[in-house]
């Protein structure tokens, strides 16, 4: 995949974590995501899963894989505007059967 800048705010230096059932071969979409405090200084904090990953598969090596944001975007580009206003603490999901990205206010962000 040929790295492409959306915009000027999402670049291939901008990077994510998102689960590998989102970047295999047999990609899930995108259900559910939010922005924790970034770790490094290309790192944006955002975090990016299906919904179907269980406690036990996120505890695997592989469960999660750095990605650039812009990577994300192409998968699912109704995230952008997300993006460029989520603040940290920010969390978002789609349910299945539908296309509107809904606010979660429950949801404790793991540290």
């Amino acid at each position: 995949m040929q790295l492409q800048s959306v915009n000027e705010q999402v670049t291939s230096e901008n990077l994510c974590l998102a689960s590998s059932l989102i970047l295999n071969e047999r990609p899930m979409p995108i259900r559910f995501f939010y922005r924790e405090t970034p770790q490094h200084a290309n790192d944006t904090g955002f975090r990016f899963y299906s919904g179907m990953e269980s406690d036990d598969f996120l505890q695997t090596e592989d469960a999660a894989l750095v990605a650039p944001l812009d990577c994300m975007v192409r998968l699912d580009a109704s995230i952008k505007k997300f993006l460029e206003s989520s603040i940290i603490g920010s969390v978002w999901e789609r349910l299945p059967g539908n296309n509107d990205w809904i606010p979660v206010t429950d949801y404790c962000i793991p540290e």
